[in-house]
């Protein structure tokens, strides 16, 4: 039986061209247990291997047809090649880290077969330091990031000595509850069939005109008032990829003396970073850049494949030198922010993410949004909460994860954090002609870090 796609997930299908690919990936690192022999991580993906795929979302792919690509609808494969979408692959020497970046680089910037379930799942050894790397892509039409993280954190373990684990796309569902969040367009639609209709209206245009005639001195900043610049240059399709991690504590204790939180921090480090680099490229605008925000609609157990989330738009301050005055700005933008969505229903922060989304998604499905000079926003900062303990899979302890996100055509830069195990752990997606030497940033992002401890010690 065919399932048709809501409104968010059919746009990353029909936003996808031919230098825009429209996946998501997440880039485990694992240590090997005491006592692995030479062969462990062969043997690994042969038990991987040993898992059927019938749990959706692993086991859809795209009903074929002309009726399918007006309207597309997921249908179950039931004949599923397994050695297609799991592979093993190995490093050349030394193994490095450059080498995985180049490896990583590459594998992304490949598109999926439409013609088969929309994922892949690479197996990488051959690292120097004797870890592996498990490298995961899947179709955003699928899963967003939320629902990814969750995803790959279920094949894993608190207990070591766990050695049986299923592979990850032979995991059941989880289940829904009465709380679920339904699909953008069908909550819609449910929102306004029932009694409350006037006041889910009220909320959500009230919002969006809020949005739209805010003034800078409110913190909050309109769609398309962003400055244009390397980061919304038109993309080629191959892609750059650069990681860095920092300690949560150490960002902690910096927020709490500036009197932030936690995610003013990192949108404080992200800025201080992309304005050096920009500084460097003698290419920043004297206005401030502008991030979008995703924020979450499901709660954290909620399950769903799909997209489930509505978005902020937060100055960066970037044209703001002194690093005191530039986090107090991004703070208070983030609190407007919040304060704007705190006053809306989940029906009407949907309807509404609904307004504010639709220029943007028929520019790129149009092709037209590369060519404008008024990118609706600079980058987008992803903060995806992540396990806070140990995991392991089949006894190799899980080292870092880092998500490896899509860039759209005139945003040239995605920004994704994942939190796991008192670290959090930065991927940078980048288009590696727009934006050359993308690593700078993840750089300049652990020195940023450093800038504000020192502003901050006393």
């Amino acid at each position: 039986m065919a399932k048709r796609l809501n409104l968010a997930d059919a746009f990353f299908l029909n936003a996808e061209s031919r230098d825009a690919y429209m996946h998501v990936a997440m880039l485990h690192r694992y240590r090997l247990p005491e006592g692995a022999g030479p062969d462990w991580v062969g043997e690994q993906v042969e038990h991987m291997r040993q898992f059927p795929v019938d749990q959706a979302p692993f086991n859809l792919r795209l009903k074929p047809g002309v009726i399918g690509k007006v309207a597309p609808a997921w249908e179950v494969d039931d004949n599923i090649d397994i050695d297609y979408h799991l592979r093993h692959a190995a490093l050349p020497r030394p193994g490095g880290e450059r080498e995985l970046g180049v490896l990583i680089s590459r594998l992304h910037s490949q598109p999926l077969d439409k013609n088969r379930p929309l994922w892949e799942c690479f197996v990488i050894e051959g690292l120097d330091d004797g870890t592996f790397a498990l490298y995961f892509k899947i179709h955003h039409a699928l899963m967003d990031g939320m629902s990814g993280s969750r995803t790959m954190s279920r094949c894993l373990s608190p207990d070591p000595e766990q050695r049986n684990m299923p592979a990850f796309w032979a995991m059941p569902p989880l289940p829904r509850g009465g709380a679920r969040i339904p699909k953008a367009i069908a909550e819609t639609a449910q929102a306004l069939a029932r009694p409350s209709v006037l006041n889910v209206l009220r909320q959500a245009f009230g919002a969006w005109f809020r949005m739209l005639r805010a003034a800078p001195e409110t913190g909050l900043i309109g769609p398309y008032r962003s400055p244009d610049c390397a980061l919304n240059a038109i993309i080629s399709k191959q892609r750059r990829f650069a990681t860095q991690s920092l300690p949560i504590e150490r960002m902690k204790r910096v927020g709490e003396k500036a009197g932030g939180t936690l995610n003013d921090v990192v949108l404080a480090v992200c800025a201080t970073a992309m304005r050096r680099y920009l500084l460097e490229q003698d290419d920043l605008p004297a206005k401030p850049l502008v991030a979008s925000i995703p924020v979450s609609l499901r709660t954290r157990d909620e399950a769903g494949e799909g997209n489930g989330i509505s978005l902020a738009l937060s100055s960066l301050a970037t044209q703001i030198a002194d690093p005191r005055q530039r986090f107090e700005a991004i703070k208070a933008s983030m609190q407007a922010n919040k304060s704007l969505l705190a006053t809306m229903s989940k029906p009407a922060m949907t309807l509404y993410t609904n307004l504010l989304m639709a220029p943007f998604m028929i520019g790129q499905m149009t092709g037209l949004g590369a060519r404008t000079h008024r990118p609706m926003y600079n980058t987008m900062i992803s903060n995806v909460p992540g396990p806070s303990e140990v995991l392991y899979m089949n006894g190799a302890r899980l080292v870092s994860a880092y998500p490896v996100s899509l860039i759209f055509n005139g945003q040239s830069l995605n920004i994704t954090i994942l939190s796991y195990d008192g670290e959090m752990h930065f991927g940078f997606t980048a288009c590696r002609v727009a934006l050359p030497h993308v690593q700078k940033l993840a750089v300049y992002l652990g020195e940023a870090l450093e800038e504000m401890e020192t502003v901050y010690a006393s």
